[in-house]
Formats: structure tokens, C-alpha cells, sequence
């Protein structure tokens, strides 16, 4: 019973407080509140806000440029020291083929081409060399 009451006088009190209005300012005190967003006796600037402004769309990367930049990851790439890889690169598709030492090298030729080839489709005509 003991906590049904305090609960209830609680409740009340919530009320009793939620209910008042803001504090009364003596006269002659500045009002608080939220503080202008502008100084006072300054209009806001009547200026137009510029339209929004959209970013020019992407521009294709030629495919001699991105066959350039596939060989030269190829050739700077630690990891493909050994191997022999060839990219031809079209409008369409990404054809990687040549010869690599083991698994890791052809998934890190696969990786190097598709990371340049944007809408492009990357085919692997890599052969694994068998160790002897």
C-alpha cells in the first residue's frame, strides 16, 4: 500500500510541475529563452539560397588507359614478381589471361583488374603453373 501511495504522490508531483508555465521575468529583467537568431534590429539576409547543384556524372575511363594502369599494377605489385600476365581491356570486359605461380597470385591479378573496371565484366584466362 505504502508504494501505490508514494507512486501516486509522485505522479502528481510530475503533473504539478509538467504543468507550469515559464517563469514570470520581473519587469525591467530580460527575457530568457532562445536567443535570436539574428541581432536585434537586423533583418535576416533576403538573399536566394543557390540550387542545389548535381555532380557531373562519371566519366568512362578509356580502355587504353585502363589497360595502362592494370599493367602497371601488375608489374609494381611485389606479390605478381614472377608472373606473366596480360590485360586487354574494351568498352566491355576485362580479360586477364597469362601464367602465375600458384592461387594467391591469380586471385591478387583478378582483384588488380577488377578494381579498375568500373561496369566493365573481368574474365580470368589464368593458368596456374604446376609445381614440378
Amino acid at each position: 500500500m505504502k508504494h501505490i501511495l508514494c507512486a501516486l504522490v509522485l505522479f502528481a508531483g510530475t503533473l504539478a510541475f509538467g504543468q507550469m508555465g515559464p517563469a514570470q521575468s520581473q519587469p525591467g529583467q530580460p527575457r530568457q529563452g532562445t536567443p535570436p537568431t539574428f541581432p536585434e534590429g537586423r533583418q535576416s539576409p533576403r538573399q536566394p539560397m543557390p540550387p542545389d547543384q548535381q555532380a557531373p556524372a562519371p566519366e568512362a575511363t578509356s580502355a587504353e588507359r585502363v589497360q595502362q594502369q592494370i599493367t602497371r599494377e601488375f608489374t609494381n605489385e611485389p606479390t605478381l614478381a614472377n608472373a606473366n600476365l596480360r590485360a586487354d581491356v574494351d568498352e566491355a570486359s576485362i580479360v586477364v589471361s597469362g601464367t602465375v605461380d600458384n592461387a594467391e597470385q591469380h586471385d591478387m591479378a583478378l582483384q588488380i583488374a577488377r578494381s579498375h573496371a568500373g561496369d566493365r565484366n573481368v574474365v580470368g584466362k589464368i593458368t596456374i603453373k604446376e609445381k614440378a
